[in-house]
């Protein structure tokens, strides 16, 4: 595996797919207890509050990494340059490790044959082109581009800039569709290639690492609860 690749793949996506997991995670924590922080004395009030817009913004900026456009210019680390580079760098001396485990991903993902069946193909270099053409292909459907564009505004408009524009909203819902789409894309390329688990049966790890780096916000909020 190339190092450019490995780095987008690792860099780019794993780690901003976490990042936006665990600040999405400290911003529900602590919206799930809004009822009662509102009932506490300013200063920890404020606290919550400028530690819920920071997990908002930082999640927000995340997810938009993982959705940037590509740059010549300025190489991004994002989905599309990822993809970009598995269709046109020649992986065909590179093995896949573990091709049981990858086609009952690609099943479970509800992947087209073709791209199965090219795990276990003689020209090494079919994968990694199908793979790509694949989620390309799943990238500019209309409900992906449109969950992608409020995305774009909300970190456009509100987070990168300060525009006086109307109130905008960036719905839980959207945020999760959006890093589904991302994980899958992690996780048959981390099982193809590094022989890493990183979601099966609907169980993810990115998520469960993620919770455990963002506990620490529900422990202090369990301890204000019980002085």
């Amino acid at each position: 595996m190339t190092d450019c690749i490995n780095d987008i793949f690792q860099q780019g996506l794993i780690l901003q797919a976490f990042q936006a997991e665990k600040n999405i995670l400290i911003w529900q924590y602590i919206g799930d207890s809004k009822v009662f922080l509102e009932s506490q004395e300013k200063n920890i009030k404020q606290l919550f509050s400028f530690i819920q817009q920071s997990a908002q913004t930082n999640f927000i900026l995340s997810l938009g990494k993982l959705f940037d456009k590509p740059n010549n210019k300025y190489p991004t680390r994002c989905i599309l340059s990822f993809l970009k580079m598995l269709d046109t760098q020649s992986l065909e001396r590179i093995e896949i490790i573990e091709t049981t485990n990858t086609i009952k991903l690609l099943k479970e993902f509800n992947c087209p044959e073709q791209l199965i069946f090219s795990v276990t193909a003689n020209d090494k270099s079919l994968f990694p082109k199908l793979f790509a053409s694949h989620f390309n292909q799943r990238y500019t459907g209309i409900l992906l581009q449109e969950d992608i564009k409020t995305l774009k505004v909300m970190r456009d408009k509100v987070e990168a800039h300060n525009e006086a524009t109307p109130s905008l909203y960036f719905d839980f819902d959207t945020a999760m569709r959006l890093l589904d789409f991302a994980t899958e894309v992690i996780t048959i390329f981390g099982m193809a290639y590094h022989s890493t688990i990183w979601k099966t049966d609907k169980f993810s790890f990115i998520r469960s690492n993620a919770k455990r780096n963002a506990f620490f916000v529900k422990a202090n909020i369990e301890a204000l609860k019980s002085n």
